[in-house]
């Protein structure tokens, strides 16, 4: 359902999201909760000029363009953390955000089966992880709600159910794809 986009990296452009909802309306876009990462308008330059991470590509979001991450693990990326999916910067993670104030291995998110909530947790970022405004003490889990602001050093990121994704879609898209 997620194909690889960019060299190793498995995210999709809300764009391409949006034509997978106006060409198959019936089709679910997504099982799993998302991270989208939206650019400041002023740092949305088209031909702005930056050099890549570690992670070796040149992909960033635009503010006409986030980048969409799914929250899961990635099939054949081999990292230490098998019970949580990993966000940072080199691409042995599960989501990477090339960006150089994410540190190697950032942050994880994980599901709770028994509260049915998914939690962040920071890794000893060097740059730190936030939810809203509040700075998470590393190695310590926090419950993540449909719609936080989710921040991996100076990347803002916002934590969407299907659901929610769906309906950003479809607000930004003028309502194509919904059922009528």
């Amino acid at each position: 359902m997620w194909p690889p986009v960019y060299a190793g990296l498995v995210a999709l452009t809300l764009s391409q999201l949006m034509r997978r909802l106006v060409l198959q309306p019936g089709q679910a876009l997504v099982n799993v909760p998302v991270l989208v990462w939206e650019a400041p308008p002023s740092q949305s330059s088209e031909d702005e000029d930056w050099a890549p991470t570690d992670a070796g590509f040149k992909t960033r979001p635009t503010a006409a363009d986030p980048l969409v991450f799914p929250v899961e693990k990635v099939a054949g990326r081999a990292n230490p953390f098998a019970m949580g999916v990993t966000v940072g910067r080199v691409e042995n993670n599960d989501i990477i955000v090339d960006d150089g104030s994410v540190s190697r291995f950032h942050a994880w998110l994980q599901f709770e089966a028994k509260q049915k909530t998914w939690v962040l947790c920071d890794a000893e970022s060097k740059n730190g992880t936030f939810l809203g405004a509040q700075r998470l003490t590393p190695n310590q889990k926090v419950p993540l709600t449909d719609g936080a602001r989710v921040k991996f050093g100076e990347a803002e990121m916002t934590f969407l159910s299907p659901g929610a994704l769906v309906k950003m879609i479809q607000s930004r898209s003028g309502g194509y794809g919904s059922k009528r």
